[in-house]
């Protein structure tokens, strides 16, 4: 029990409490600048089912599988920071707060903020820091190899490195995977209780 409790803490110190942070700064200061753009937007300049384009806030399906092969991707493309010197591990938080932002700040302007709560929090509890921490991996294997090529670590990969970043990937992928059920079926469900009634955008 006191290995796993060391090992936890290690991974923790190690990957979590430095690395983590970062992520979401990133993703934080993203998510600002895309709401300020999603907010300059007219929404009756967007697409809509009756004119061809689909309903910008509310898809035609989405199922577990659907989301999940799709936050999965997102991890998959988080993960290549780890050979990129964490370029693509950046370049993914920002384009996912981009997106994220701009998203909110249109739809605020047709839905009460109270309702997007409700759309967002239900699975973004476990869907985001899912993400930071597949984030984190890549930012510290990025910083590693910076070091590494700098001469300051001994070492670019090592079996323990490998072992904990395994852990962090495989918690990352249980959170994706209920969070896309939850997602699925669960949150819209959440979300029309708070509107008191069926939600979307009128087109």
């Amino acid at each position: 029990m006191s290995d796993r409790l060391s090992s936890a803490a290690g991974i923790y110190q190690d990957w979590v409490a430095l690395y983590v942070p970062v992520a979401a700064m990133l993703l934080g200061v993203s998510t600002a600048v895309g709401f300020a753009l999603g907010s300059a937007v007219p929404v009756e300049t967007l697409p809509t089912a009756t004119d061809g384009g689909a309903n910008p806030f509310f898809p035609a399906e989405l199922t577990t599988t659907s989301i999940a092969l799709n936050n999965l991707t997102a991890m998959f493309v988080m993960l290549l920071g780890a050979v990129s010197l964490g370029i693509v591990s950046v370049f993914g938080l920002v384009l996912n707060g981009l997106l994220i932002g701009a998203v909110v700040g249109i739809a605020l302007q047709e839905v009460p903020a109270v309702v997007i709560l409700a759309l967002l929090v239900p699975h973004g509890v476990l869907e985001i820091p899912a993400l930071l921490l597949v984030a984190a991996v890549g930012l510290r294997f990025g910083r590693l190899t910076v070091r590494y090529l700098r001469g300051l670590e001994a070492e670019l990969v090592t079996e323990r490195l490998l072992r904990e970043a395994g852990v962090l990937v495989a918690v990352a992928t249980v959170l994706i995977l209920v969070a896309a059920y939850i997602e699925a079926n669960v949150t819209l469900q959440v979300a029309e209780r708070v509107a008191g009634g069926p939600i979307g955008v009128e087109p």
